[in-house]
């Protein structure tokens, strides 16, 4: 064997034994040769294989990335006692119906930069009283339907009781009589000028009632103007009945912000009404 294929074959038999490796996040790694080629040098690879232990390494992530989506008040306070910093804050958003809680927002006083990725957002959902009563809003209906439809949800009427409202829809009836005003016009001749007015006659409608119904799923019950209104057809002289609810957003703002404050109550976190806008994914 020539001094040449002697060093060449020391020096591959010495490449040719596996290598460990510990990468900076801890964990360990295997090189192991592989031969290939023909001739006298052959030609070395490696193949790598992760051989760290199941559980040996935890990498920290950058930062937390998470959005959390909740059901009830509760468990956004569970929540947030339990990871909140002395950044968090809570944003009540009453357009999205949604009580967010940003975990790592801004520093006070803006003392340092906060990521604001960190979200657990408790969704609303408005009740199935509050959603019925708000088709009904600002329709008119002929004094039957009306008068159904009051039957149907008449458990959500608290001023008067229902059967009190529900029988005074029913007996209402309206008159139209024709006044006619009469004056002389330039020839002398009388003419005459007509104006119609309406009155209902027996028993009248109340000019409101109330309701008792939870804006939002879950909730307890809020205390809602309706105001009624009526129409007769001139020409068939049918009655037509219906009701506009009263403040409806102004309403459903202060719910938001009730359950909002609540929510800071048990957290000792900051309540503000709004949203994070488009930076919120």
């Amino acid at each position: 064997m020539s001094e040449t294929a002697a060093i060449s074959n020391l020096v591959t038999g010495a490449a040719a034994k596996p290598v460990l490796l510990d990468d900076k996040w801890g964990r360990q790694h295997i090189l192991r040769p592989k031969l290939s080629g023909a001739g006298s040098v052959p030609t070395i690879e490696y193949l790598r294989d992760d051989i760290t232990p199941k559980g040996a390494v935890k990498i920290d992530p950058a930062f937390i990335d998470q959005n959390v989506n909740i059901d009830q008040a509760q468990s956004l306070i569970d929540y947030v006692n339990r990871f909140k910093t002395e950044n968090t804050i809570i944003l009540a958003d009453v357009d999205d119906l949604e009580v967010v809680a940003v975990i790592d927002y801004h520093s006070e006083k803006s003392g340092a930069p906060g990521l604001a990725e960190h979200h657990a957002i408790l969704t609303l959902s408005y009740s199935a009283e509050w959603q019925e009563w708000q088709s009904i809003d600002g329709r008119m209906y002929d004094q039957k339907a009306f008068a159904r439809l009051l039957d149907i949800n008449s458990g959500d009427i608290s001023q008067p009781d229902a059967a009190t409202l529900l029988e005074t829809v029913m007996d209402m009836e309206m008159s139209t009589s024709i006044k006619v005003a009469r004056r002389l016009d330039s020839s002398g001749s009388a003419r005459g000028q007509h104006s119609a007015d309406r009155q209902t006659t027996g028993t009248v409608l109340p000019p409101f009632f109330m309701l008792s119904i939870p804006v939002f799923t879950g909730e307890p019950k809020v205390e809602i103007r309706a105001m009624t209104k009526d129409n007769m057809d001139a020409n068939t002289g049918k009655i037509s009945l219906g009701l506009d609810l009263v403040r409806t957003r102004i309403i459903v703002e202060t719910e938001l912000g009730r359950i909002a404050r609540g929510i800071a109550a048990e957290t000792d976190v900051p309540v503000m009404m709004g949203s994070l806008g488009s930076s919120q994914s």
